[in-house]
């Protein structure tokens, strides 16, 4: 199944180099939906988006782990409370012997739904999207670029780093390098004109502005991930500013889905390590 994934992501320009990045793609999927926490931090009940969109060995693997997940306790005004979380979860699936795949959850993030009419958080208003960089495209360069933003207190953009670059598109190390960088600066350049807007409440935090995950995705019309599918990436490397604040446990940037801006911060922390 990954051979046949990475066949189907490989331009023709790529293909000849593409030999010795094989080893380190990885056939993923994204699963979303909520889970229901109990005021000791028990799960009581998930429930997943489009389930009849996924196949059955995804939605295994959930039903054998989510309940048994167990979370921090979520408060409240110094109480504990039962909660509902919106969940992501990211799948990986990996050679495990002749003919055999292993499927395994790699990363999770949990965290409140958004709305566009919730006034207590930041919320984007303006997400200009990035230019897709001419020199990219031209060669079949795909991928997504997981980005982190300090959102000043008037809804500007103070600064911007980029934690992560995916690609779904194979060639040898120096290009893939090139591919990522370039998309990387299209993205700073543009994202430093996105607009937020704050909380109604006028509150800022201590530190002077709020932490916000922008993932943007670039891929040719069709291309995009479809939910419930497995798709083949090779993963970039992670880093951090030294602004970022820590990571809950088990999150990776690349559970956040393309498109839209999350909150960095997060009242839900998971306990139980993840199988992957």
């Amino acid at each position: 199944m990954l051979l046949a994934l990475l066949a189907l992501c490989l331009p023709p320009v790529f293909a000849q180099n593409a030999r010795q990045m094989r080893s380190e793609v990885e056939a993923s999927m994204l699963v979303t939906g909520t889970v229901d926490i109990e005021r000791d931090g028990a799960v009581s009940g998930y429930a997943l988006d489009q389930e009849d969109k996924l196949p059955a060995e995804a939605v295994n693997l959930v039903r054998r782990f989510v309940p048994q997940m167990q979370f921090e306790p979520v408060l409240d005004g110094g109480a504990p409370v039962a909660a509902r979380a919106k969940m992501s979860l990211r799948l990986v699936a990996v050679p495990a012997g002749e003919n055999q795949m292993q499927i395994a959850i790699r990363s999770a993030h949990f965290g409140d739904e958004a709305s566009a009419e919730d006034t207590r958080t930041v919320r984007s208003s303006n997400l200009q999207r990035p230019r897709y960089p001419t020199e990219v495209a031209s060669i079949g360069g795909k991928g997504t670029v997981y980005t982190l933003v300090q959102v000043a207190p008037d809804g500007s953009v103070r600064d911007v780093a980029i934690e992560q670059v995916n690609l779904t598109a194979l060639g040898s190390a120096p290009e893939m390098a090139s591919i990522r960088e370039s998309l990387s600066k299209s993205v700073r350049r543009t994202a430093r004109r996105w607009q937020f807007t704050p909380p109604s409440d006028g509150s800022t935090p201590e530190r002077g502005y709020w932490l916000v995950r922008v993932p943007v995705e670039f891929s040719f019309y069709g291309d995009r991930e479809r939910y419930g599918q497995w798709s083949a990436y090779h993963p970039g490397p992670r880093s951090s500013p030294a602004w970022a604040l820590p990571d809950p446990p088990g999150f990776s940037p690349d559970t956040l889905v393309a498109g839209t801006a999350h909150a960095a911060e997060s009242r839900f922390r998971l306990l139980t390590p993840l199988e992957g």
